[in-house]
Order: structure tokens, then sequence, then C-alpha cells
């Protein structure tokens, strides 16, 4: 990347609280952020969050992935989205640290055009409205922190589940009981359940106005997560499941989803998103959006790609939301009562490194 300066961050912050899925506990959230500047002073931002459970990286392979980039001696033209896709997909290594470029590359794009980049890539909705995830707590605990996500004005919630079939059922008639009838509501096992137990529980929620259950069984069981969008009476989305484009397309081909969850992380950034929610459409899948633990800049860039494509329809973009502090208070895409719109302003918009999370490593 000689034509462009790379600066790499790694930022780390703690969470409101603790946040459990199936597979695990979290406390805090570790990413990499990245700056390119290019020669006339544009700057474009992307941020990376890794994860090995899912995309088999940590954050030193995405550093190192980065370290490569920096020294690679080729130019790179960030005036054609075909370019940069090129580049990235063709770069290998670890998916979110191309994922982080890819963001950082189309940032400047949208920047030298003088236009928000939703605008360029798409333009179909001027805002999103996201759900909120409730962690893998007890039934109650799950019904308390439901009402007190709804008094702040949130109107979707994702649960999630996973452990436990009979608590995950109850959990799910916790939360519909405490939050009553006009609360959208979608589960996600985490790959949890074996497929008898999903279709225990499925049978079982579907009285609950449950609109999606997403990832139910190992997302490698193909044969599973088609079985049960046959016969399940809610929705299923496969995430862990769908990667890349070649993956949609499996999907599509077996009918395993009638909804596939997009991440940037996964997608290795935007245009592979955008290559994702082109197979969908094309099979009759619809598109929701969700996020790993990326902070402001990286929510900022899945709300853009959001507006953008019309096939991505249910939002998931709540991660910054769950931690202490807001890395880039005032920047991006804020959540305003669950509503989120991408700042107006060229390119992702704005941001700042803050010494108070981020330490440099590149650059």
């Amino acid at each position: 990347m000689r034509n462009l300066k790379l600066e790499v961050w790694r930022l780390e912050v703690p969470l409101k609280e603790p946040f459990t899925i199936s597979a695990g506990t979290n406390t805090v959230s570790r990413n990499i952020v990245v700056r390119l500047t290019s020669p006339d002073g544009l700057e474009g931002w992307g941020e990376a969050s890794p994860s090995k459970r899912v995309l088999g990286e940590t954050l030193d392979d995405v550093a190192d992935t980065l370290r490569r980039a920096a020294q690679d001696e080729a130019e790179v033209d960030y005036t054609s989205t075909e370019k940069i896709y090129e580049y990235v997909w063709g770069l290998g290594g670890a998916p979110s640290a191309q994922a982080a470029l890819d963001m950082a590359l189309l940032d400047l794009y949208a920047k030298s055009l003088g236009k928000p980049l939703w605008r360029l890539i798409g333009g179909y909705r001027d805002s999103i409205e996201t759900d909120i995830t409730i962690s893998l707590l007890p039934p109650e605990e799950q019904a308390k922190r439901a009402l007190r996500y709804v008094d702040a004005g949130f109107k979707r919630l994702k649960l999630k589940l996973g452990r436990n079939p009979e608590e995950d059922v109850e959990r799910v008639r916790a939360v519909r009981d405490a939050v009553g009838e006009g609360v959208w509501i979608m589960v996600d096992a985490n790959q949890g359940w074996s497929l008898e137990e999903a279709k225990w529980v499925i049978e079982r929620i579907s009285s609950l106005d449950v609109q999606i259950v997403e990832q139910p069984v190992a997302w490698d069981d193909l044969d599973a997560m088609a079985e049960l969008a046959r016969w399940s009476p809610i929705p299923i989305a496969a995430d862990e499941t769908v990667k890349t484009p070649s993956d949609a397309l499996r999907v599509a081909e077996k009918e395993a989803a009638q909804v596939i969850n997009i991440k940037l992380m996964k997608s290795r950034g935007i245009l592979g998103a955008a290559r994702i929610a082109a197979i969908s459409e094309a099979a009759g899948i619809e598109n929701m959006i969700g996020c790993m633990g990326e902070s402001r800049i990286g929510i900022t860039a899945a709300v853009h790609a959001a507006q953008a494509l019309r096939n991505i329809r249910v939002y998931d973009l709540d991660a910054d939301l769950l931690q202490a502090d807001c890395v880039f208070p005032g920047m991006g895409a804020p959540a305003e009562r669950g509503v989120r719109r991408a700042p107006g302003e060229p390119g992702l918009g704005s941001f700042k490194p803050n010494p108070k999370y981020m330490s440099k490593i590149i650059g």
C-alpha cells in the first residue's frame, strides 16, 4: 500500500455487563482500528473485531495481516469498488482484517466523491431500527433486562438461548410475559441445540410471537438446517453457517434457511456483504445484518451497508451499546431509541482516536 499511509490501533473497552452466549462469557471488547491516509489528506477508517470461535482468528492474526498490507509495495486503487474488492479478497489472512481494510478503502472512495458511502452503494433507506441483544441469563433476569431496554425505547429484542432447552422456553415465555404484545422478539441459540432439541424448543415458543430462530444447530450441519427450515413454523436464520458468498450459495441450494445473517467481519467487509445479499435476494432469502464486538466505527460501517442494500431488512447492530463507554462519542451512527442513521457527511463519517482505550501498534 505504498500510496497510502496505514495506521493501526488496538482497542480494548469493558462491557457494561458480562455477555453470555451458549459458547461462553465475555467481559471486554477487544478490536483493532485502522486508518488509511491518502496523499491528498483524505482519511479512511475501518475496524476489525476478530473471532476465534467463528473465524479462527486472533488479534495477533489481524495485526499480522495488516502489517503485511502495510509492507505491500503495490498501489491500491480506492477509486473503484471492484478494485477494492479484488485487493481485499486477494490479500488473504485474517477475515476481520480484510473487513477493516474494505471499510477504510470504501471510506476513502466515498470521501473522494464527497458523498456518504450508503448513497453510493445502494442508497435504499435513510435509517434503520436495530434490536438490542439480551445475554443468556436466568429467565427472570432476561425478563428484567428486556423491560429495561423496552423502557429505554427499544422495540426489538434478541434473546440469547442455547444451553438448556427447558430453560430456553422459559426465557422466551418470561420475556414475552414481561414486555407484552407489540415488541419484536427473535432468538439465537449460537449452535447450542441438537436437531431434536431445536424442534422441541421451536414447537413450544411458536405461540409466543417469535420472529426468527437464529443458528439453532451446528454451523456445518446443513442437512439439519434444511430440515428445520422445511419444518419450522418460525423462519430459520443462518449465521455462523454463512461467511462468504459461496456459503450463501450453498445455503440457497440446500434451502437451509429463510434468513441469512450478514456480518461484515465474516464477509470480509461491505463489498462481500453486498454479494451475499445479491445471492440471497436471487434465492428468495431475506437478510439481516449483525455484528461481532465492534465499536462505533464498525457499527457505523454496517449501518451504511444496511441503509444501502434493499434485501437487508432485519438489523442487529448493537455491540457498541453493550460497551461501558462510547469510544467515539458523538461520531458515526448513534442509536436514538433504537433508530440509527448513517452520518450525512462524506464517507463513513468522521472519527478521532481515543487514547483512553486505544494504543497504536502500526504507523
